[in-house]
């Protein structure tokens, strides 16, 4: 019983039954994640500044998480932004197909009986999801660059 819903996701044969869609969904993106890591990564090592600190007698170890992969996370959020409202979109097909009831099968549902309050419903929450998603990883670009944050000094003085 989670907050006064009773759900079988929490016993082990709710896990059980939630590997496979997970797998399902999650495969797709991690592949196309973990190769645009990988390539990011090839390009960055290939600049001046990580062999300037090579140079200075720095660790491999810490070469490539102090330095190379900050640089590498920028277009790798960017895609992991648009890579979960993937998932939203394929979570209707995955319900479907493992029969598992959720918002997708309730969109399903209302196409068929042309139920259009509920289809509107569902689009303008995926709509909203999309645009906070969209919004973190802004967020998130200013904590990882701070090229990208703004002085408020900067702001005083270019409005004048």
């Amino acid at each position: 019983m989670i907050g006064g819903w009773n759900s079988g996701i929490a016993t082990a044969a709710g896990l059980k039954a939630i590997v496979l869609p997970a797998f399902t969904l999650s495969l797709f993106q991690m592949t196309l994640v973990l190769r645009l890591v990988r390539s990011q990564m090839m390009e960055v090592l290939r600049t001046d500044y990580i062999k300037f600190a090579r140079a200075r007698g720095l660790t491999d170890r810490a070469v490539h998480f102090r330095h190379a992969l900050k640089n590498t996370l920028l277009p790798v959020i960017t895609v992991i932004g648009i890579q979960i409202g993937g998932l939203i979109a394929f979570s209707i097909i995955t319900e479907t197909v493992f029969q598992w009831p959720g918002m997708g099968q309730l969109f399903i549902q209302s196409v068929q009986f042309a139920d259009i309050p509920v289809m509107a419903a569902y689009l303008v929450m995926v709509s909203f999801i999309f645009v906070a998603i969209n919004f973190f990883v802004d967020l998130l670009y200013a904590t990882i660059d701070p090229r990208l944050r703004l002085d408020r000094a900067q702001l005083g003085t270019a409005g004048g």
